[in-house]
């Protein structure tokens, strides 16, 4: 299993990321540790070096980034060969209305997409309530491409998967009818998981159905976790009706190679 976007240097885990690290060794292949602001950039930096199956990105969050976009740009360029993407960065216009805004948040994406094909690495979007501004920005990007938590329409993930890029379900698709059948048209071959973690938690969800016991014990179920993708392949193998072995598999691969993971070492 490889969870493509967590973010395990976020303060919710400042007192028990050890123990967290140490679950996600013993349950899975990887994590790709992604940030989106100077300091989470550091820290994902450092915990990648100490960790053999985290992998970090970094970016530019375009509502919470902090201000300081060209530090961002400055220290992917210095640590380069020890990033395997470029993200969470992108548009925002859910929680930004103001139009002025919304363009400088475009004049940024556009010097982390510059950056991207400088470097030759993937792009990780955050496209919320963005995506058809977000897809006219990199639909010529030659590329691998991640459009992370997606929950744009049916119509433009046709575009987006007619152009070979792909589309991140975090474990939303448990409790979001929508993203469910978001799941059912994107084809295992362009798809990838995440948890998105220390959001989007299935525990309220697993809870009124009565199995909150799905979730592995002795950590706080109101976070979410790396391992907790197996139940989000669980919910796509029942959409597609296919063996849950089977979405693993795949997502995993497709992980590996949008980050180049297996020409790096996995402890």
């Amino acid at each position: 299993m490889i969870d493509v976007h967590a973010h395990l240097c976020f303060p919710e885990f400042d007192h028990d990321r050890d123990k967290v690290v140490s679950a996600c060794a013993r349950e899975m292949k990887a994590v790709i540790v992604s940030s989106a602001r100077y300091e989470e950039a550091l820290c994902a930096l450092k915990l990648a070096e100490k960790h053999g199956h985290l992998f970090p990105t970094l970016g530019y969050h375009p509502t919470e980034g902090g201000g300081n976009p060209e530090d961002v740009i400055g220290l992917i360029r210095k640590n380069k060969d020890s990033i395997v993407g470029i993200g969470e960065v992108g548009l925002d216009y859910h929680w930004e209305k103001d139009q002025g805004k919304r363009k400088e948040q475009k004049v940024i994406f556009s010097r982390f997409i510059d950056l991207a094909a400088e470097l030759r690495k993937p792009l990780v979007i955050h496209s919320w309530d963005a995506e058809p501004d977000c897809f006219d920005m990199v639909r010529n990007l030659d590329i691998p491409v991640i459009f992370h938590c997606y929950s744009g329409s049916r119509e433009l993930a046709a575009r987006i998967l007619q152009l070979g890029f792909y589309i991140s379900f975090s474990t939303q698709i448990l409790f979001s009818k929508n993203h469910r059948k978001l799941a059912s048209v994107v084809p295992l071959a362009q798809l990838t998981l995440e948890t998105d973690s220390p959001f989007l938690s299935p525990y309220k969800y697993l809870l009124n159905k009565g199995e909150a016991g799905l979730l592995k014990p002795g950590f706080d179920p109101a976070r979410n976790y790396p391992w907790n993708i197996k139940l989000s392949a669980a919910k796509i193998a029942e959409i597609k009706q296919v063996g849950v072995s089977d979405v693993l598999e795949k997502t995993t691969h497709n992980a590996e190679l949008v980050f180049g993971l297996k020409n790096r070492t996995i402890d």
